[in-house]
């Protein structure tokens, strides 16, 4: 858990918020190699309670074991105080509101050596020194001291970043160095770590399970983008946010904040020692997220164009939508515009109908080009060229189509004879046979053999065999924990019918590559496949002729 300074830093300031701090300084003497002191006026803690702050799991914020699938607290094991006071000379005050006196603590190498009454201010105050004191071969690999006050200042600029309403100061070596004034601007902030004269962007994205704000500063000629991430005003450098922003900022290079929302049961924050990562339950979301607000804060929001609708069919309209605001002005407009409903593209061309059969249609706006001999498909639209790929696209199509289907449309089919268990799967059945009959398994139970009566299907379901559906919904379920079983049931289907889409290479007729294309507008989500891989390129009129130099 503690691998430099900046770790220190990061434990304490996680756990002053967790406090109710409005109000933390952070000290460094010597980047940190000599001492740490972070001060914050949260509610304190008792004299009596000095002791179990520096015990392992003392003061994890968990009370029961369901509240690990809902972890809404930044610090949450107990481990970092006393991981710290193991590896160096920490001592703390604390003193609650309304205590005469506060109390100090002084642990060298992870003993008590001092524990005694002490006047001090509200709040707790941190301080750590001789950081690796009784692990030598580890404090060789620190670097200047320089470097060690980078690495703190940044997280101190970026929690200010993330916690506007707070006020944030550093301190190194004595001097006084970044601060924030708490008074809730998180513009104002950014303008202060950014430059007051720079395009300073705006927008906000919701999907079905998360919310991104983002905030972008371009800055051209550079090569790279500089991202900081939080996921529910943790900071972090997950891989899955790491992935989506290196494929997609580049687009825009410059500093990029992602603030990211969502309910704590939709993200495992209990993956990682230090809690710099996390997993996702939707990660296919995070990537469509980032993709949506890089478009919009480049300029280019989502424009695929709307296919005429096909007589009969519906319109629905998109669930997903983008707001951008550049310069005070905000714009606001739905990602996609109505279209037309799913026509269920034809899952394999060896069983489709014959050409004739299949309605053929020239949508306004949008002409198909080919097939290039890799298997990708080309299309020509009025913003320029798009380059899809078709496996992916189907993927998006399939998994949304499972998805609604899985609410409206699933049936329980008998099985001709019970099919008995393995004794291994009849014991994880028979523990979870209340919730799996929930989901639309059947079971019977005579003789001490368990077998499954029946089991629930979907339309355009590819006859899964009930005994291996049952073993691989249990296995899926068991795994993450995340959700009913009903809710992995679905999953499960959409991931086999993800299988049929058709395969890269394959070869497509034109009015099936045009029903691809007016499915994949349809979609929520178009951008990406569910696994988070992208759908379509799009090359602009603009890119082209900047390409060819003929802006």
């Amino acid at each position: 858990m503690v691998e430099r300074p900046v770790s220190v830093v990061k434990e304490a300031v996680e756990n002053a918020l967790d406090a109710g701090a409005r109000d933390i300084r952070v000290s460094l003497f010597e980047g940190g190699k000599v001492r740490i002191v972070v001060e914050d006026d949260g509610e304190g803690m008792a004299f009596d309670d000095l002791p179990l702050a520096v015990a392992r799991h003392g003061t994890s914020k968990i009370s029961s074991v369901e509240e690990l699938e809902t972890i809404r607290s930044l610090g949450f094991r107990g481990e970092a105080l006393a991981s710290i006071a193991a590896v160096s000379k920490l001592e703390i005050r604390s003193r609650r509101e309304g205590d005469e006196l506060g109390g100090l603590i002084r642990v060298e190498g992870g003993r008590v050596v001092l524990h005694v009454p002490a006047p001090c201010a509200k709040g707790t105050s941190l301080s750590v020194e001789d950081l690796f004191c009784t692990l030598p071969a580890r404090k060789k690999f620190l670097k200047s001291a320089a470097s060690e006050w980078r690495r703190v200042s940044s997280l101190v600029r970026d929690m200010a970043v993330a916690y506007p309403s707070l006020r944030f100061s550093e301190f190194h070596d004595g001097r006084a160095g970044f601060s924030s004034t708490g008074d809730g601007d998180r513009e104002g902030v950014l303008r202060s770590l950014w430059g007051d004269g720079g395009d300073l962007r705006h927008g906000t994205v919701r999907t079905a399970n998360l919310q991104l704000e983002c905030w972008c500063m371009p800055f051209p000629g550079r090569a790279r983008s500089d991202v900081t991430a939080f996921v529910n005003g943790r900071a972090l450098s997950d891989p899955v946010i790491r992935g989506a922003a290196g494929s997609l900022c580049r687009s825009l290079p410059g500093n990029w904040v992602l603030l990211f929302s969502c309910a704590p049961d939709v993200v495992d924050v209990n993956i990682h020692p230090a809690k710099a990562e996390v997993r996702f339950r939707y990660p296919g979301e995070v990537f469509d997220a980032v993709q949506q607000a890089v478009l919009c804060l480049s300029g280019e929001a989502p424009a695929m164009p709307a296919i005429p609708p096909i007589p009969g069919g519906s319109s629905p309209a998109p669930s997903a939508g983008w707001s951008f605001h550049e310069r005070g002005k905000p714009v606001e407009g739905p990602l996609f515009g109505r279209v037309a409903a799913p026509s269920g593209f034809i899952q394999d061309r060896e069983e489709s109908a014959p050409e004739e059969a299949v309605p053929a249609f020239e949508p306004e706006g949008v002409r198909f080009l080919g097939q290039i001999a890799s298997g990708y498909l080309v299309f020509e639209t009025e913003e320029g060229v798009v380059v899809m790929d078709p496996h992916a696209a189907h993927e998006r199509i399939g998994y949304e189509r499972m998805q609604r289907l899985s609410m409206a449309s699933r049936t329980v089919q008998r099985c001709a004879v019970p099919l008995p268990l393995p004794p291994s799967l009849a014991a994880s059945a028979r523990e979870h046979r209340d919730g799996l009959e929930t989901a639309g398994f059947r079971f019977s139970d005579q003789d001490g053999v368990f077998a499954v009566d029946a089991f629930p299907t979907l339309l355009g379901d590819a006859g899964e065999d009930p005994v291996r559906l049952l073993r691989g919904v249990l296995l899926e379920w068991n795994e993450d924990r995340k959700g009913t079983l009903e809710d992995t049931l679905w999953r499960r289907l959409a991931t086999i019918a993800c299988g049929l889409s058709v395969k890269l290479g394959a070869a497509m007729s034109p009015s099936e590559c045009l029903s691809l294309w007016r499915d994949l507008t349809s979609c929520s989500a178009p951008w990406s496949c569910p696994h988070g891989r992208p759908t379509v390129l799009v090359l602009s009129k603009e890119k082209l002729e900047s390409f060819f130099g003929r802006e």
